[in-house]
This record gives structure tokens, C-alpha cells and sequence, in this order.
């Protein structure tokens, strides 16, 4: 197999367990991002970057798309100029969230996420996620107290996938599947 390595930017526990798991079936290393540098990303022909949603980001992204922006540029450039252009590394992001199997909840983080023309192309793939209300502190507790009266504001104009993501913010819960990592690891087994 290639030189593979997972990469992952998360905070309660879900985004870590996928990168595990996609580490396993790949049989390679797994780092969250603050545990490596920009250079050590030389090392490797596939990188795969997971982050969890937040407040419409990807954790983590920033930080990410800066240190392989060269490579993406490049890989963008080149296709325009040369049909037959073979990128120099491949790239797969994915995200997790409670709410990530909503079309506009993905139209939306592509929108925010992948703004530029060089980042429109690449894969993306949305993972259900977990979500604990007990857990949640701070900002964060801020912010879903926010959302949470947002969605309460609209009343009978909700339509079902947000009655559903009030009910499992409130209620907390647990989705979280490693049969959903099955495409990633297929992409990058060459299946």
C-alpha cells in the first residue's frame, strides 16, 4: 500500500473514533493535528483529514487548507492545462456531525469549507456523529443554545430535518457507525 496517513481535528470523541477506524483498516498511522508539522505531510502520498462540524467549520480546517494548499493549487492548475495531469499526493477530507446526511446541511459546509475554485474538487465524505448536551461547555454550549432557539423560533415552519436535529441536540445522541467508513477505505484499497 501507499504511504497513507489519517490526520483529524476533533473534540468529544467521534471524529477520533472514525480516524482510528479508517487507521485500522488501512494499517496506518493516525495523528491528530496537533501532532504533526506541514513537512511531514512529504512523507506521504495519501492524506486523509477528518474534523468534526463546528458552528458551520470543519475543526480544524483552517490550519489543514493552509499547509496543503501548494499541493491542491497545483493539482488544479496542472488538470487545466493537461487533461492527463496525475496529481502529485490525493487528499480526502471527512466531517462529523449529527446532521451531516442533511443535503443542506452538506451543501452548506462545502459552501463554507471548499469557498475557492482549487478546493471545489476534492472528496468529502459526511459521517454521522455523536452529540452529548451534558458534555458541551462554553461557546459551544453557547452556540447550540442559539441554534436550539433559531429552530424553536420557526415553530410549525420546520421542516423535518430540523425537527430532527432539535430533537437530537436536546435529547443528545448517538450516531456514530464504523460501517460508514466502508467508501473511504475502499478509495484508498484501490476496491
Amino acid at each position: 500500500m501507499e504511504r497513507t496517513i489519517v490526520i483529524y481535528k476533533g473534540k468529544y470523541g467521534s471524529t477520533d473514533k472514525y480516524a482510528g477506524w479508517i487507521g485500522q483498516e488501512l494499517e496506518c498511522p493516525v495523528k491528530e493535528l496537533s501532532q504533526i508539522k506541514r513537512k511531514d505531510l512529504e512523507n506521504y502520498d495519501n492524506i486523509i483529514y477528518g474534523g468534526g462540524v463546528h458552528a458551520g467549520g470543519i475543526r480544524g480546517w483552517d490550519v489543514f487548507k493552509k499547509w496543503v494548499q501548494p499541493i491542491l493549487k497545483m493539482d488544479y492548475y496542472g488538470k487545466l492545462g493537461n487533461p492527463d495531469y496525475i496529481p502529485s499526493k490525493k487528499l480526502v477530507i471527512f466531517t462529523v456531525g449529527v446532521n451531516v446526511r442533511s443535503f443542506d446541511t452538506r451543501s452548506q459546509l462545502r459552501d463554507v469549507n471548499f469557498d475557492k475554485k482549487w478546493l471545489r474538487g476534492l472528496t468529502c465524505y459526511f459521517l454521522p456523529g455523536a452529540y452529548d448536551p451534558a458534555k458541551v461547555k462554553g461557546i459551544d454550549k453557547m452556540i447550540m443554545g442559539f441554534m436550539i432557539r433559531m429552530l424553536k423560533d420557526k415553530g410549525l415552519n420546520m421542516d423535518p430535518d430540523e425537527r430532527l436535529l432539535l430533537q437530537r441536540v436536546e435529547e443528545g445522541c448517538d450516531l456514530v457507525d464504523r460501517n460508514t467508513i466502508e467508501n473511504i477505505v475502499k478509495e484508498f484499497k484501490g476496491q
